[in-house]
């Protein structure tokens, strides 16, 4: 049972003359991704590179332009309600900042025990299940009456995160649930994150700016720029030995301009995304090649794949 992107694409229209001329922003642009049982996929690159809109579609919130995202084997755009509601228990996701994606109306209570009561779990059971889950987050059993307001921000990740337990999901998708939160507290969630994945054998796709934190959780990294892959590697050998120029202008090995900028190709007028390197205006070994073909994603060593003419 593994969720899988085969070749997703989506774009988003940006102008009200659709469908008679539309313009459109490509988010995704032909991604592959797979997160098999027990692994951690982390995804890095810039804002706007299109990671938030893969963690979307990898939820089923949003539909693809082209490609599939699968689950165990079946497409969800061909999934009937027994097997949208079987994903939802197995897929949860954590958000970047919960003080927007919970309700502030609602108790704690009533946001962690939501999703057992859609699943039909009686009340006396859902209060058990509450508060083994705020055992499980280290959060005291009163914070139960409070509501979102009433808590800080780090102990509402903690409770962002009691809420995607509440169903035993396989599968978390995590799109920078630290970014919210001061440094004191990051690294207290992110070992409790660590400590449920290895207790519960979870499955992560975990989204972040920082790579250092990627590559204390990851087993593989995917490297994405304007919604495209540049890199896709085991951790260690990503981080060891880069090979795409993206990821070292990310990791701080190359600069991201050409030295001689005046000497540099630049794009054509004729260049375009379908036909030219997405990094090709920024990279520092960029050639005419770079603008006349898109390099494809290739294998450059054993799982290791790069998007770039010159590895």
């Amino acid at each position: 049972m593994s969720l899988v992107a085969n070749s997703v694409t989506k774009h988003f229209i940006t102008n009200s003359r659709w469908p008679l001329k539309p313009d459109y922003t490509v988010a995704v642009d032909s991604v592959d991704c797979t997160i098999s049982p027990g692994q951690t996929v982390g995804v890095v690159g810039e804002s706007g590179s299109g990671k938030s809109t893969l963690a979307r579609l990898m939820l089923g919130l949003i539909e693809p332009t082209s490609g599939t995202v699968e689950f165990d084997g079946r497409p969800l755009t061909k999934f009937g309600p027994t097997q949208w509601r079987d994903f939802r228990r197995a897929v949860q996701p954590i958000f970047q900042d919960p003080r927007s994606s919970l309700n502030w109306r609602h108790s704690i209570e009533t946001i962690i025990t939501e999703p057992l009561e859609n699943f039909g779990q009686a009340a006396p059971e859902r209060k058990k299940r509450a508060l083994a889950l705020l055992e499980q987050v280290r959060l005291p059993a009163n914070i139960l009456r409070r509501r979102t307001f009433d808590v800080s921000g780090g102990q509402l990740q903690r409770v962002a995160i009691a809420r995607a337990l509440a169903l035993d999901p396989k599968y978390l998708v995590c799109d920078e649930p630290l970014s919210a939160l001061d440094v004191s507290v990051q690294a207290g969630v992110l070992n409790l994150l660590l400590d449920l994945q290895a207790g519960r054998k979870l499955a992560m796709m975990f989204i972040s700016h920082d790579l250092e934190v990627v590559r204390h959780v990851s087993d593989r990294v995917i490297v994405m720029y304007r919604g495209a892959v540049m890199e896709d590697a085991p951790a260690v050998d990503l981080y060891t030995r880069p090979r795409h120029p993206y990821t070292q202008v990310l990791l701080g090995r190359a600069n991201p301009l050409a030295e001689d900028e005046a000497a540099a190709p630049a794009a054509s007028a004729t260049a375009t995304r379908e036909t030219s390197c997405p990094f090709g205006d920024r990279c520092p070994m960029r050639q005419d090649l770079c603008f006349r073909e898109r390099p494809a994603l290739r294998e450059v060593a054993p799982g290791h794949r790069t998007a770039c003419h010159f590895v």
